[in-house]
């Protein structure tokens, strides 16, 4: 519960930067400062917001795009996050970010991570060490440590040994069915009728 009242207060905050840095961007007279292009370009970044991200790298002046080698960096992520290449995106997002993007880019690593982990726990039933290594970037000691922590099955033998996920156990939420919700719903204007 409070990992989801931590994930809407980012996603909040992050709501709030990119209202507060377009609103900027409309109301400049100039063009804004690298710095500022690359906190909105952040921001989309970690809400998966890539059409949008497209669309700024398109209006950022390109005088601000030569010689600004974090602007570059951050469209090389979005190339690989559009493309779906975790290897690549794991690999370039591992940088000397300055201060203002550096938390944001941060917990959008950590983001990516989690949720290529539970995609890997639902798509896969098994998979070589070498492979998951490969995916996340990982070497193969800190995937030993993370698969532990996970609850992973790593069978034994030589690299690359083969590593069982463990499926999240999800409830299921009780629904009603189409039938159902069309039954209380005749039922309900059948009553506003008489």
């Amino acid at each position: 519960m409070m990992e989801v009242e931590m994930a809407c207060d980012k996603t909040d905050k992050t709501e709030q930067l990119i209202d507060m840095l377009e609103k900027q961007e409309i109301e400049a007279t100039i063009a804004m400062s690298a710095q500022l292009y690359a906190e909105l370009f952040a921001a989309y970044l970690y809400r998966n917001e890539l059409s949008k991200a497209r669309y700024l790298w398109g209006r950022i002046p390109i005088s601000v795009k030569n010689g600004n080698v974090e602007l570059n960096r951050m469209w090389q992520i979005f190339t690989q996050l559009y493309d779906n290449d975790m290897n690549a995106f794991f690999k370039t997002i591992n940088f000397e970010w300055s201060t203002n993007v550096a938390k944001l880019m941060s917990q959008l690593k950590d983001k990516v991570h989690g949720e290529t982990i539970e995609l890997v726990a639902l798509a896969y039933s098994s998979i070589f060490e070498d492979c998951l290594c490969t995916m996340l970037n990982e070497t193969p000691e800190s995937l030993k440590g993370l698969c532990e922590t996970l609850g992973w099955e790593i069978q034994s033998g030589s690299f690359p040994r083969l590593i069982i996920p463990k499926r999240k156990i999800v409830e299921k939420v009780d629904t009603a069915t189409a039938e159902d919700q069309l039954e209380k719903l005749t039922d309900f204007v059948s009553f506003l009728e008489n």
